[in-house]
């Protein structure tokens, strides 16, 4: 983990405040691993005085990619940084998912959540099978969908508006799994809920979005409650926590 200076090398905005970010910083994409985050400071003034977290979505030798969507003033902000201006990152923050070999990945993504699953898809993808669900409010919000269909054949996708695939929301293609399936999933919560029940027994991990402090466990400002007592600290032990074991 470390406070590095980040330049903005390409900026775009794929739908209306929907962004992509590509940010050059060799300590950053060089240690990065799927499940992990990072801490970005929107701008050198106190107001907004936390700094934003975001999942890291792709990684390259010397870049790694964020998407996100302006709900409120720091994103807002951060939207209107230009091209070759440089950001304040803290990270790679948060725990890293494990390797797994020779199973069933199921990964479920709605809207802009489907951003952090294409970093554990390109990882996943060498020795396991993937079968990926993603639905968006749109065609221009499947983010990454070219990439994803790089790695498996098993790929449906929906849209809210009808313009690309079915009309509907991605827990609609849920009609059948594969076998002895290992599911993560990343969206709105509202998503998050409706797949903690309708899946269970199936264990399910999820990437949970919540309001960061310091993004290092020391605040417990992201704690979530355990369902069998005690809570986990969303920055620390997640933000992939396992679904059925906790409240949301």
């Amino acid at each position: 983990m470390e406070i590095e200076k980040a330049r903005l090398i390409k900026k775009e905005e794929v739908s209306a405040g929907l962004f992509i970010f590509d940010l050059e910083s060799k300590a950053v994409s060089r240690k990065a691993l799927p499940g992990q985050f990072v801490q970005i400071r929107v701008w050198d003034s106190f107001d907004p005085f936390l700094r934003r977290p975001f999942s890291i979505a792709q990684v390259d030798s010397d870049t790694f990619r964020i998407a996100f969507r302006i709900r409120g003033k720091g994103t807002k902000i951060l939207a209107l940084t230009r091209e070759d201006d440089y950001l304040d990152v803290l990270g790679p923050l948060g725990k890293p998912i494990p390797a797994y070999e020779d199973r069933n990945i199921v990964l479920i993504g709605g809207g802009v959540g489907i951003a952090p699953l294409l970093f554990l898809a390109q990882k996943l993808a060498v020795k396991n099978r993937l079968f990926i669900f993603l639905g968006a409010r749109s065609r221009n919000e499947l983010l990454f969908l070219p990439d994803f269909k790089q790695l498996t054949n098993h790929i449906s996708y929906i849209t809210e508006d009808g313009s690309f695939g079915k009309i509907g929301l991605v827990t609609d293609l849920l009609t059948t799994l594969p076998t002895n399936p290992l599911v993560f999933t990343c969206g709105p919560i509202a998503m998050l809920k409706a797949l903690q029940k309708t899946l269970t027994p199936i264990t399910v991990y999820g990437f949970l979005e919540k309001r960061l402090g310091c993004g290092t466990g020391l605040c417990f400002g992201c704690a979530v409650k355990k369902r069998a007592g005690g809570y986990l600290r969303v920055c620390k032990d997640g933000p992939v926590l396992n679904l059925n074991e906790i409240e949301i």
